[in-house]
């Protein structure tokens, strides 16, 4: 097989998202890539690097890829902001595609697509690197890259439910994610996430991507949530973060062994 013709290094989520299966993910924080090498083997469908709300660099996140290739699970990186730079320098560094947030408009969404494709239906500048396992297999990477990578936009803005639909038209677009916290926030209930307002918006957003034909995804907490959600139609959702389950078992077994 010459190199050119050997798989890419980017594990095809798009088709997962699209498949009808309840795809179940998880969100990465911790710099060390040990936790993320542990989250891998969990059972997850796919996990996202949080780099909005966290410390998390380009060099953090190409240590977490390294650390869970072998898993074969897909990482999205939620980028800090909706800039070339950031979406090129996780899509260049191995991602899977990335997580935009904070979307509030039809540009916003153009912008965010736009860069996650090579022309000539994109803006991103061609020099993969490690995507394309260092130039061994750039012609490979080049031919399926824009093809499989997931450029995944969060409603969580009261301007995107507004101008929903424009936005959910917008071409190269593989998947949404609601994040109900911001959501809640922007609709006058903040840290309220079970306001009727609020599941009133989830529904609809739900209803309109699937009305369109994209796979809606959104945040959960609980097992239970993320079961509810599943009931309720969509296609995937993120449970939890490393260091949440971490804090929780920590504090159960503190709390066994003291009131035991």
């Amino acid at each position: 097989m010459s190199s050119a013709d050997r798989p890419t290094m980017v594990p095809d989520l798009r088709a997962r998202l699209r498949s009808g299966d309840f795809l179940l993910g998880s969100w990465l924080t911790i710099l060390d890539p040990s936790a993320s090498e542990l989250m891998a083997g969990a059972g997850f469908d796919l996990l996202i690097a949080d780099g909005e709300h966290g410390p998390l660099a380009t060099s953090d996140l190409v240590q977490m890829l390294i650390s869970i290739r072998a898993s074969g699970v897909p990482l999205l990186f939620r980028v800090a902001a909706n800039e070339p730079v950031r979406i090129m320098h996780a899509l260049d560094g191995g991602a899977s595609g990335v997580v935009v947030p904070q979307i509030r408009t039809v540009a916003d969404a153009e912008r965010a697509a736009a860069w996650c494709r090579y022309p000539p239906v994109g803006l991103r500048g061609i020099a993969p690197r490690r995507a394309s396992e260092y130039g061994r297999h750039t012609a490979a990477y080049l031919g399926t890259a824009n093809d499989l990578l997931t450029c995944c936009i969060q409603i969580e803005t009261h301007e995107a439910l507004d101008d929903l639909d424009a936005i959910l038209a917008v071409a190269g677009i593989d998947t949404i994610l609601i994040g109900p916290n911001d959501l809640a926030a922007a609709l006058g209930h903040t840290g309220d996430i079970g306001h009727p307002d609020v599941e009133a918006a989830i529904a609809h957003v739900l209803a309109r991507t699937t009305a369109q034909g994209i796979p809606a995804g959104i945040w959960t907490l609980s097992a239970a949530q993320a079961r509810a959600r599943r009931a309720q139609g969509f296609a995937w959702a993120t449970l939890g973060t490393d260091y949440g389950f971490m804090l929780s078992a920590a504090d159960a077994a503190a709390r066994d062994v003291r009131d035991g």
